[in-house]
């Protein structure tokens, strides 16, 4: 989950709920698309899906927010501001590694280690691998296992075959317990169970091993999740509040009227929640029929119900919008605040580059555009060019 634009088959921009697609994909006719594609789109939408749903998402969520607060002055407390700092830390350690340099790895061993010094109540897994290389594992490999089991599930795609970070949950459930690893749903609610947990990679391992020790054997998803509320309390852990007060810090009250993507975003997680609530596994339920058009029929019944975000081909084409009530929410007034955030690195110094909206600007013929948003945006926001990142840049007195 990165930038909006990169070398990929596609991305999902975190906190702004955007699906950036490299090709050409036909929403009117989706099953005509190429399977590739088919399997990028749901890949990504999955991600979308742990954001609005998991414990692992919404911290991330409020972390970004917060990191963009701080850039743009409104964090100002010194100790605030160490605090974040400290947490940094902390948070790669429950992300563990998101690459790795070797194209195909094999496990040779995993172990649960602990930071005495730095986080003496905290524990988190590493992966020895390849002889003795060593990865950390944690969220960001469950969260990308999951989607990649996810679009596997659903299309006949190309086998991530021993592929990091994709097939990491995989082949430690194979290495760890491999009755549990026969059946892809099985992991697949495995990784949605664990990124409930704050330290999700634990929890996996952990979790995987009590089944092995107990030769638990499920039948059905509901078996998972009756197995884990009987030995774990877990759940998601979001806070309504905290997620109100932070967008109204990023979209506040004024002369714009940015109450629409205040409630879309809302309403994302409220909806997720209320699933949740019916099934800590709702995901892996929806996959979980071994007809593949029920599957197909659940999944689209669940996109129906979330939504859909923002999407956007490599071009800077809108390809469908976020919608509430009917109406398309503003793309430009919810895609300027990150591009913001990619102006300014963590110390809040401003990085030199093209905009970040640029690409899209360009697109759709945008009045307010030119050639000095590619070279000079910085000297187009002083001259006053009305753009919503120019009036983000102003409303936040940057």
């Amino acid at each position: 989950m990165g930038k909006l634009f990169e070398n990929s088959s596609g991305s999902y921009s975190l906190a702004f709920f955007c699906i950036r697609i490299n090709g050409i994909i036909d929403f009117s006719n989706f099953e005509n698309n190429p399977l590739e594609l088919k399997g990028t789109f749901i890949h990504e939408y999955c991600h979308f899906l742990q954001d609005v749903s998991t414990t692992y998402g919404y911290t991330n969520f409020i972390r970004y927010i917060q990191e963009f607060l701080f850039k743009i002055g409104k964090v100002e407390d010194s100790r605030d501001r160490e605090v974040m700092e400290g947490n940094k830390d902390y948070y790669s350690l429950l992300k563990g590694d998101a690459d790795i340099k070797d194209l195909i790895f094999n496990i040779n061993d995993i172990y649960i280690e602990k930071d005495e010094e730095l986080f003496p109540n905290m524990e988190y897994v590493m992966v020895r691998y390849n002889g003795n290389k060593k990865f950390q594992f944690g969220s960001c490999c469950i969260s990308e296992s999951m989607a990649y089991l996810v679009e596997k599930r659903l299309y006949n795609i190309e086998e991530r075959e021993k592929d990091f970070p994709y097939s990491v949950c995989e082949e430690i459930c194979k290495y760890e317990y491999a009755e549990f690893a026969k059946d892809d749903v099985w992991i697949i609610a495995l990784c949605e169970l664990a990124l409930l947990e704050v330290e999700s990679g634990k929890f996996f391992i952990k979790a995987l091993r009590l089944m092995k020790e107990k030769e638990f054997i499920p039948t059905k998803v509901e078996d998972i999740e009756q197995f884990i509320n009987h030995y774990f309390a877990i759940g998601f852990r979001g806070n309504r509040s905290i997620l109100q007060s932070l967008l109204y810090e990023m979209y506040p009250e004024c002369s714009v009227d940015f109450s629409r993507i205040r409630k879309w975003i809302l309403e994302r997680f409220e909806r997720a929640v209320s699933f949740r609530e019916k099934s800590k596994c709702f995901i892996s339920l929806a996959l979980s029929n071994e007809d593949i058009r029920i599957r197909y029929g659940n999944w689209n019944w669940l996109m129906e119900k979330m939504g859909c975000p923002t999407i956007i081909d490599s071009n800077g084409n809108r390809i469908q919008g976020a919608y509430l009530d009917g109406e398309e929410v503003e793309l430009g007034y919810m895609l300027a605040p990150m591009a913001i955030n990619e102006f300014f690195d963590h110390k809040r110094n401003y990085i030199p580059q093209s905009c970040p909206l640029d690409i899209i600007c360009s697109a759709a013929n945008d009045p307010s555009y030119s050639e000095k948003c590619k070279t000079e945006p910085k000297e187009n926001i002083n001259d006053g060019k009305l753009c919503p990142v120019s009036g983000f840049w102003r409303l936040y007195q940057l």
